[in-house]
């Protein structure tokens, strides 16, 4: 049984490489290259057996407490770039920003329930997907 919770946060970013020029950033990212923002949604998706006397895989509560009080302190309202140290030396892509999340979620719920993925929605028609492969 999988479930999921999803929480909408404001963040910003600029996507670039130090080592490269402005001019290769412009062309590898475009207009992200630029500061801008962007209204993620982040789907936590868990799995596992559910609980026979409860009925739930895990109260959507406790995913709350976890996973919605992690993001909201380390990503909501952010400028990635400089308030986030995971991404001091790498660019906050979805990609990466699916990856970082996951990898400090991975360990926080309890025996029994098990981070499936995490999904970024940079926008309505794009979207990230890991799942810790």
């Amino acid at each position: 049984m999988t479930l999921t919770c999803s929480y909408t946060l404001c963040a910003a970013h600029e996507l670039y490489r130090p080592q490269a020029s402005e001019a290769q950033n412009q062309e590898t990212f475009g207009a992200c290259a630029n500061i801008h923002g962007h209204q993620y949604t982040v789907d936590v998706v868990l799995a596992g057996d559910m609980d026979p006397q409860t009925g739930m895989l895990i109260n959507a509560y406790n995913v709350d407490e976890i996973a919605g009080t992690f993001l909201k302190k380390n990503l909501a309202h952010k400028f990635l770039n400089k308030d986030v140290s995971f991404f001091k030396d790498r660019p906050p892509t979805a990609e990466w920003i699916a990856f970082w999340i996951f990898s400090e979620l991975k360990t926080k719920f309890p025996v029994g329930v098990t981070l499936k993925k995490i999904v970024v929605h940079e926008t309505p028609t794009m979207s990230v997907e890991y799942s810790g492969m």
